[in-house]
């Protein structure tokens, strides 16, 4: 008989193709950020304090693991698959990568929508490949790494490492409000990346030597999945003051198209690696 650790991923995927994203009264996610939000307005501006919403997050994140197995069969199969399906983000990448190409130009509006970067000022090219260094971002945080810890350690897992990186994407700015408080919060997420980040490249690997080769040039700590798009497409990524990646020409918008196809791609090999792990475990 097939275990229901094993179970929960197709029924996760199921709930993918049914609809991109859960309404926010009942995503996860959203009831983190909103810990989060009420802990950033009320806890002191240091480091000691930034301990607590990494903290609490992950909490609630295990309290929210363990419903389930209160619950009879198969409800304990559909919440187990939807929590599942709420740690990871494959279709709404795709539709808001897409919706940010109006025919042959990039609408800036629904770019910012996926991006915090400003973009006054920016050419055309500069604002394509915040689109792809997005999407490539999201192939790590929102796909394989939730993935990844779900095969090791379960819902838990993979659930936790949403809740932290909730706390980073809250937290983790190098500003004067942030750069004490979100410290925790952004090296946990950097901790729990370290990992997906690298094994990223075997999947680009097995689409393109030259994304394999480029990936291992990473500007950042974590970056190697946005190295390794830029090889894949044989693009130049940018993001001025901050790093420049060479393996190609200036990005256009078609490129966003090509970036999401293979964004699909490196999902569905992301699933079939946790599905397996997942037998292993």
């Amino acid at each position: 008989m097939v275990s229901l650790g094993v179970l929960e991923l197709p029924v996760a995927i199921a709930f993918e193709l049914i609809r991109s994203e859960p309404p926010p009264r009942a995503h996860p996610t959203v009831w983190f950020g909103r810990l989060i939000s009420f802990l950033d307005k009320r806890l002191p501006r240091n480091a000691y304090a930034g301990i607590l919403p990494p903290l609490l997050t992950a909490s609630l994140a295990i309290a929210l693991s363990l419903i389930p197995s209160a619950l009879p069969w198969p409800f304990d199969l559909l919440l187990s698959g939807y929590l599942l399906y709420c740690s990871i983000s494959i279709r709404s990448m795709v539709e808001h990568a897409l919706a940010c190409v109006d025919g042959e130009g990039v609408v800036r509006e629904r770019v910012r929508l996926i991006v915090s970067r400003d973009l006054n000022g920016l050419e055309d090219w500069q604002v394509v490949s915040a689109v792809i260094e997005s999407v490539s971002e999201n192939f790590v945080d929102g796909v394989l790494a939730p993935l990844l810890y779900y095969a090791i350690f379960g819902l838990p897992g993979a659930l936790v490492y949403r809740a932290i990186n909730t706390c980073d994407a809250m937290l983790g700015y190098r500003n004067e409000r942030y750069r004490e408080f979100g410290r925790v919060s952004a090296r946990l997420d950097d901790l729990l990346n370290l990992i997906p980040s690298r094994l990223s490249l075997l999947l680009y690997a097995i689409l393109s030597r030259r994304a394999f080769s480029c990936g291992l040039r990473s500007p950042k700590l974590n970056g190697h999945s946005i190295s390794a798009m830029a090889g894949l497409l044989g693009v130049r990524l940018e993001k001025p003051g901050s790093y420049r990646i060479e393996c190609g020409r200036e990005p256009e918008v078609k490129d966003i198209e090509r970036c999401v196809r293979y964004f699909t791609a490196l999902s569905g090999m992301a699933v079939i690696l946790a599905l397996s792990l997942r037998l292993l475990v």
